[in-house]
C-alpha cells in the first residue's frame, strides 16, 4: 500500500504488545467452569496425546468442531509442554491480536481512499481509534480470553476481509480491479475460515465482501471481480478433505453438527433461546457493543453531507467512508432473516462498529480544527485521573474484601484464595502502567491518549476477570478432578454415565488428562466391571440403580466448591464401583451402600 502517510506500526505494535501483556497476566487465573471452554480444551489435549491430528477426537468421539483452533492449541501445548489455561486460551488470544491488526489495517486504507482532508494524522487516527474501539468492546474482549473457536473463526474472516481492502489496491483510484493477489488471499482465508468454523467460513465473506462491492462499485463489477478465477481456489481442498474425512469417520450425523455455526453456549448472552422476532440482533448488537454503538450512530449523523451540490469524488469519498455501515447493516439483515438465531453470529460484525466509529470519528476531530482537538485533550487528562481512581478504588475495595468478615459465610475462604493473587497482579499492573505512562508522556505527551486506553483496557479486563476467577473458584473442577484421579488410581478405567444432552463434565474430563469413557443410557446394557470406577450424578444413578447387572458401592460423592461448602445437597455426583455377580443380599436385586454408610467414603 503506496502512501505518503505511512501506517502507524510502530504505535499500534506497541498498542497491541500492551494489550496482549495486560491480557496475558491474568489468563490462567480462571479455571476452565464451563463446557464450552472444556470441550475445546480437552480437544486439545487429546491431539497432543494421542496424535489424532488430521481428525482430533475426544474421548473416542470426532469433536464437533471443525479442526483449526485445535490445531493451533495442540502446537502451542507442544511448544510450551503444559496444557494449562493459559496454554489452550493462547489461540484465541492470538486470534484477538490479529483481528485488532485487520481493524486498524482497514480503517487506514478506507481513509487514506476517502479522505476529504490532506492532514497527515487523519488515517493514523483512524487506525489506532478503530483498534482501540475494538479492544474495549465487551462482546469482543470476552472471546479474547477464552479457549473457544469463535476468535480464531473471526480473525480467518477479517483476514479475508483485509485482502480484498489493502492488498494490491492503489490510494488513488479506489474503483480499479481486485488484484489477483487479494484474491488470492481471500479464498485462502476462507478456507481457513471453514476449518475454523464450518462453512459459515465461506459464506459470510462472500456476503460481506459482495455487499461492500455493491455499495462501491455496482453489482455486476463487483460480482466479476470477486469471483474471477484465482488460484486460491486450490485451497479450498483443504476444508474439503476434512470434511470427507469427518464423514466417514462419523456419518451424516457428525457431518449435520459440523455444518452448524459452532456455538452451543451463544458466547454473547449466556444462552442458546432462539428468539422469534426478526428484532432479536438489534438489543444483541446494542448490549455487545455497547456503547460504541450509540457513538457511531451519532457520528454518522454529525458527518452527512451538507450542501446542494455534491461532487463525484465527495460522493466516493462519502461512499468509502460509510462501506463498514452498509457492510453491518446487510449483515445484520442477512442474519435476521434466518430462523435460527444466534447472538454468537454477530462477532464477525463487531469490528465493523469499531472501524465505521474510528473512520468517522477521525473525520470529525478534522473538520472541528484546533478547538476540537484541544477539547479533546483537556477531557483526556481529566479521564485519565478518573480512570485512575477507579483502579485505585478496586484494589481498595478488593483489599477490603479481602481482609473482612462475611458473617461465616463457608465460601469465605475460597473466594478470598481464588482472588488475592488476581488482586495482586492487578496492583502491580497498574503500578507498572501507571509509571510507564509517566515515562513516556515526558518527551511524547501524545501518549495522553494512550495512557487513558491502556486504563481502560486494565479496567475491563479486571472487572470481566473477577467474575471468571470467582465462577471458577466456586466450581471447583480442578479439586474434583484431581479426588477422582486419588479414587480411580492408575490401572482402573474411568467411566462416565451420563446423559446425551448432559455436557457437565467437560471441564473435569480436560482436568483428568486421561482418556474416560461415555456410557449413554439407553444405548445398551448398563456397564458393571470390578476393574472400573463408575462416575454419574447422584439423580440419575438413582434411577438406574436396578437396571445395573450388579452389586454398587458408592466411593465418594463430589461437588462444586459453592454447594459442598454449604451442604445444599444439589448437583451431587456419585463416584462408585460396581461389582458383577450374585448381590449381597440374597434376593436378586441390586444392593445401594449410601456414603454416610460406607467406612472408605470421601465427601468432597
Amino acid at each position: 500500500m503506496k502512501s505518503s502517510f505511512p501506517f502507524p506500526w510502530r504505535g499500534l505494535l506497541g498498542a497491541l504488545a500492551l494489550y496482549s501483556a495486560i491480557q496475558a497476566v491474568f489468563l490462567g487465573l480462571a479455571s476452565v467452569a464451563g463446557s464450552p471452554e472444556g470441550r475445546e480444551a480437552q480437544a486439545i489435549v487429546s491431539i497432543v496425546r494421542d496424535g489424532t491430528w488430521f481428525l482430533p477426537l475426544r474421548n473416542g468421539v470426532v469433536s464437533s468442531h471443525p479442526p483449526l483452533f485445535h490445531w493451533i492449541g495442540a502446537a502451542l501445548v507442544m511448544l510450551f509442554g503444559a496444557s494449562s489455561e493459559v496454554v489452550v486460551r493462547l489461540p484465541s488470544l492470538l486470534g484477538a491480536v490479529g483481528v485488532l491488526l485487520c481493524a486498524a489495517l482497514c480503517a487506514y486504507s478506507l481513509a487514506l481512499r476517502g479522505r476529504t482532508t490532506e492532514s497527515p494524522l487523519y488515517a493514523e487516527r483512524a487506525a489506532l481509534l478503530a483498534a482501540g474501539v475494538l479492544s474495549l468492546t465487551y462482546g469482543f474482549h470476552r472471546l479474547a480470553v477464552q479457549a473457544m473457536v469463535e476468535m480464531v473463526f473471526v480473525l480467518c474472516i477479517w483476514g479475508a476481509l483485509t485482502s480484498l481492502v489493502c492488498v494490491g489496491r492503489s490510494d488513488d483510484a479506489p474503483r480499479v480491479m481486485v488484484s489477483p493477489s487479494a484474491r488470492a488471499l481471500f479464498w485462502i482465508f476462507c478456507a481457513a475460515a471453514v476449518l475454523a468454523g464450518g462453512p459459515l467460513g465461506l459464506l459470510l465473506p462472500l456476503l460481506l465482501a459482495s455487499a461492500g462491492g455493491i455499495w462501491l462499485v455496482g453489482f455486476s463489477a463487483a460480482v466479476r471481480e470477486l469471483f474471477r478465477p484465482s488460484l486460491g481456489w486450490v485451497s479450498l481442498g483443504m476444508p474439503l478433505a476434512w470434511y470427507l474425512a469427518a464423514y466417514s469417520e462419523g456419518g451424516e450425523a457428525l457431518l449435520g453438527g459440523l455444518l452448524l455455526f459452532p456455538d452451543e453456549q451463544a458466547v454473547l448472552s449466556g444462552n442458546s433461546i432462539s428468539p422469534p422476532g426478526w428484532w432479536f440482533y438489534l438489543p444483541s448488537l446494542l448490549r455487545t457493543s455497547f456503547p460504541w454503538v450509540v457513538l457511531m450512530l451519532g457520528a454518522l449523523v454529525a458527518m452527512r453531507p451538507r450542501g446542494a451540490g455534491v461532487s463525484y469524488r465527495a460522493e466516493n469519498s462519502v461512499r468509502i467512508l460509510t462501506l463498514p455501515f452498509v457492510v453491518l447493516l446487510v449483515g445484520v439483515v442477512l442474519l435476521s432473516l434466518s430462523s435460527e438465531k444466534q447472538p454468537a453470529l454477530l462477532l464477525p460484525l463487531l469490528p465493523l462498529v469499531a472501524i465505521q466509529l474510528g473512520l468517522s470519528a477521525s473525520w470529525l476531530v478534522e473538520r472541528g480544527g484546533l478547538p476540537l482537538r484541544q477539547g479533546i485533550w483537556v477531557s483526556a487528562r481529566k479521564a485519565e485521573a478518573l480512570l485512575c481512581l477507579a483502579c485505585i478504588g478496586l484494589l481498595v475495595f478488593a483489599g477490603l474484601g479481602l481482609q473482612g468478615e462475611w458473617q461465616g459465610d463457608p465460601v469465605e475462604a475460597v473466594v478470598k484464595f481464588a482472588l488475592g493473587p488476581f488482586a495482586a497482579r492487578m496492583g502491580l499492573v497498574l503500578l507498572a502502567a501507571l509509571g510507564v505512562a509517566v515515562l513516556v508522556k515526558k518527551s511524547r505527551p501524545w501518549m495522553l491518549y494512550g495512557s487513558v486506553w491502556a486504563l481502560m483496557v486494565l479496567l475491563m479486563t479486571v472487572v470481566v476477570g473477577f467474575g471468571s476467577v470467582a465462577k471458577g473458584a466456586l466450581k471447583g473442577f480442578p479439586l474434583m478432578s484431581e479426588q477422582l484421579l486419588l479414587l480411580s488410581g492408575p490401572g482402573k478405567r474411568v467411566v462416565f454415565l451420563k446423559e446425551g444432552p448432559d455436557d457437565y463434565f467437560d471441564p473435569l474430563f480436560f482436568y483428568m488428562r486421561r482418556p474416560v469413557e461415555i456410557v449413554t443410557p439407553g444405548d445398551g446394557p448398563l456397564p458393571c466391571d470390578s476393574d472400573a470406577v463408575y462416575v454419574a450424578r447422584r439423580e440419575l444413578l438413582e434411577q438406574l440403580v436396578h437396571a445395573i447387572p450388579g452389586s454398587l458401592r458408592e466411593m465418594a460423592v463430589l461437588q462444586e466448591t459453592l454447594h459442598a461448602l454449604r451442604r445444599d445437597g444439589r448437583r451431587e455426583i456419585s463416584v462408585y464401583s460396581c461389582t458383577p455377580g450374585a448381590f449381597p443380599d440374597g434376593r436378586g436385586e441390586p444392593a445401594w451402600f449410601d456414603a454416610k454408610l460406607a467406612k472408605d467414603s470421601l465427601s468432597l
